[in-house]
């Protein structure tokens, strides 16, 4: 089952401490790891099953942690060994990605991505509707004068969609920026969420009565270290009008970054967990359980490794009510829970000599999963090569 999903600001990688030898689960030789170099391919974002052998992702064809003007939106797809079958590129003169992605009811799909080559700003929201065999059918910008940046992509009971992101178009300030779509990729209403801070879209859910969750990350001065970074859920009626929202703050910074249903209707959260004192502190995965209807906090923990950042980025359901959690860190780092908030297990699945990560979680029918992402060569410079790990193959 797929979950929502999004990204955190990857550029925290850089930050990783360097004694990775100390990192500490030993990759199991049932899994493997798929890498795919050349001008071709970057990075790989997203991914939805096709059929029963074949899988469809989206990327870029060239991802930088720097500033950069190439890279086009990459769709490929994909037998179920990591094969290419076909692939197909989008885009113009500068830089493009595809992000997320989603089957539309006419039997093709909807790329989420962003775009610096038009628009109305520096970057905009990029929407591609695609046919079956990944050809460009329709293709719209979203945003304002400033920068806007893509987060999630939610396909809706109606057949529509809701575009998650942040914008610093319309205010001083980074606001969540909130877009639905109809089935045909029209718009039907935008919205920002403003509560005077730094605020970024992650994630989206769908409530059963058509209600809408949005979890954002919200960063404002405070704190010994200067800044917290803190997450807020928001609940909004069909027509995108704020009904609640509740801030999650804890003695850590914490931001969410995905969020799933439990089996009772409450919601997990998975992310990124980082202590006040920036001197002494690495990134851990952070979790949480929240009230599905009231948004108020179960619980919270942070796990990780304390020698390296490793946490959170997507995360999906098995249907006993365990959740799957691919992160960033050394060695592809992968955590397992239940919604009760017990870590089941947290492990890597590559040499931990290489930062990797995985930004979308696919669950399969015998159990196993594939995660694409990317990997990051360290003491190689700005390099990048896509990667589709399958986790869990008995």
């Amino acid at each position: 089952m797929k979950q929502s999903r999004c990204r955190m600001m990857w550029s925290l990688i850089l930050t990783v401490v360097v004694t990775l030898s100390l990192f500490g689960v030993a990759q199991e030789s049932n899994d493997w790891i798929r890498t795919y170099e050349g001008t071709a391919y970057g990075a790989f974002f997203d991914i939805v099953q096709v059929d029963g052998d074949r899988v469809l992702v989206t990327g870029a064809t060239y991802h930088s942690q720097s500033s950069t003007r190439l890279g086009e939106v990459l769709i490929a797809e994909l037998s179920m060994d990591g094969d290419i079958v076909w692939e197909k590129r989008h885009g113009r003169e500068a830089h493009d990605q595809g992000l997320y992605l989603e089957p539309t009811v006419d039997g093709g799909y909807l790329i989420l991505g962003e775009t610096e080559s038009f628009g109305e700003g520096g970057r905009d929201l990029y929407v591609l509707r695609v046919d079956e065999q990944g050809e460009l059918l329709q293709e719209w910008t979203y945003g304002g004068a400033g920068t806007e940046w893509a987060k999630d992509l939610v396909a809706l009971e109606d057949g529509g969609f809701l575009l998650i992101g942040e914008t610093n178009s319309f205010t001083d300030s980074f606001d969540v920026y909130v877009i639905r779509l109809d089935s045909e990729g029209n718009e039907v209403w935008e919205t920002t969420l403003d509560m005077g801070h730094n605020e970024s879209g992650t994630a989206a859910l769908e409530a059963a009565n058509g209600e809408l969750l949005v979890l954002a990350v919200v960063s404002y001065a405070g704190g010994s270290s200067g800044a917290y970074r803190d997450s807020r859920l928001f609940r909004l009626d069909r027509n995108g009008d704020e009904l609640w929202s509740v801030l999650y703050r804890g003695a850590d910074k914490q931001a969410g970054d995905a969020m799933s249903w439990t089996s009772d209707g409450d919601i997990v959260i998975a992310g990124l967990s980082e202590k006040l004192s920036l001197s002494t502190s690495v990134f851990d995965f952070w979790l949480a359980r929240v009230d599905g209807a009231t948004g108020e906090l179960q619980w919270s923990l942070a796990e990780g490794s304390q020698y390296a950042d490793d946490y959170g980025i997507a995360m999906s359901e098995e249907s006993d009510g365990k959740f799957v959690v691919a992160g960033l860190g050394p060695g592809f780092p992968i955590l397992e829970f239940t919604e009760s908030g017990i870590v089941l297990r947290r492990r890597t699945a590559g040499p931990d000599t290489v930062i990797y990560g995985g930004f979308s979680v696919l669950a399969l029918e015998d159990g196993s999963y594939l995660i694409p992402g990317f990997k990051y060569l360290l003491r190689s410079g700005d390099m990048f090569d896509a990667v589709l790990l399958r986790y869990g193959v008995d």
